[in-house]
């Protein structure tokens, strides 16, 4: 049965069918407002579905899951959250505001509201600029940074990067090879959590150091990470930036991998473990 493509205010709802009737779909919220800079893959042109929204959508059979797509974020009440397993991120700025791309903005409780809800036992998946969502101001680190792990930062320009696994066979990551290199733009993050976080894959700067020494002369970092947030689950994945990124088949398997962790789908393996995997300095030549 080919997706059931439903308009509901201004969100895209894809009903995807043809399961055996005891199988119990996955319920996925996908939010792409944003307060601030609208990437190219979550815009949508002439009222058509955004290439991330399309590609989500297509993966959704293969998941068992019924999907959400929208750039309203005025559902994330407690009523508005209930029924959904999982949450996808790729936002950027304060969600309580409102926006350029038209969505509606979260009620104020709004970031508060999505804390209990993965708290409760969600899953929450943010992709690229989630981590430049809420900022934290003067007063310290925001809840909703503390809970993603990370805050962007910065970043130079986009270069052909290497993954390195931090955490072989965790099923978050279980498709991703290691080694794999794909272009991209690479952000740097401040207010890493690293007392929580579950490092999973490493970017490796190589010649970048040198390239790019105002902004990549460090050492390697997390690109990839996951945590537990109360009895929920929560992964960042600072990936999907360009479009050849969210068409390739690699990422669109590790996009699925992420998604089922979050689900609760496979073992948690979420224990801190950053100060044993990441490097405190930059290699030597």
């Amino acid at each position: 049965m080919m997706p059931r493509i439903l308009m509901m205010s201004m969100a895209l709802v894809f009903a995807c069918g043809g399961y055996a009737a005891d199988q119990k779909a996955l319920k996925i919220l996908f939010l792409s407002k944003s307060s601030g800079f609208e990437h190219s893959v979550i815009k949508r042109e002439n009222g058509q579905p955004s290439l991330v929204e399309r590609v989500l959508t297509t993966l959704a059979p293969k998941l068992n899951a019924e999907i959400v797509c929208t750039k309203d974020a005025d559902m994330f009440t407690p009523d508005g959250l209930k029924n959904f397993d999982v949450i996808i991120f790729y936002t950027t700025g304060d969600l309580t505001q409102p926006s350029e791309d038209g969505g509606k903005p979260m009620p104020p409780d709004g970031q508060q509201v999505l804390l209990n809800w993965i708290k409760a036992g969600g899953g929450f998946v943010g992709y690229h600029s989630a981590s430049d969502s809420f900022h934290s101001d003067a007063t310290g680190v925001s809840p909703y940074i503390e809970m993603i792990g990370g805050e962007f930062d910065t970043h130079g320009k986009q270069f052909k990067g290497k993954l390195r696994i931090a955490s072989p066979g965790h099923p978050a990551i279980s498709s991703l090879p290691d080694g794999y290199e794909l272009w991209d733009e690479w952000y740097v993050n401040k207010n890493l959590n690293k007392d929580a976080m579950h490092v999973l894959a490493i970017l490796e700067l190589g010649k970048e150091r040198e390239r790019q020494p105002d902004k990549y002369n460090r050492p390697d970092y997390p690109i990839i990470w996951c945590r537990e947030y109360g009895k929920g689950r929560v992964l960042y994945n600072g990936l999907g930036h360009r479009e050849e990124v969210w068409e390739s088949e690699v990422f669109q398997q590790v996009v699925m991998d992420n998604i089922l962790w979050a689900a609760g789908k496979g073992e948690t393996m979420a224990e801190p473990n950053y100060q044993k995997v990441v490097p405190m300095e930059i290699p030597a030549k």
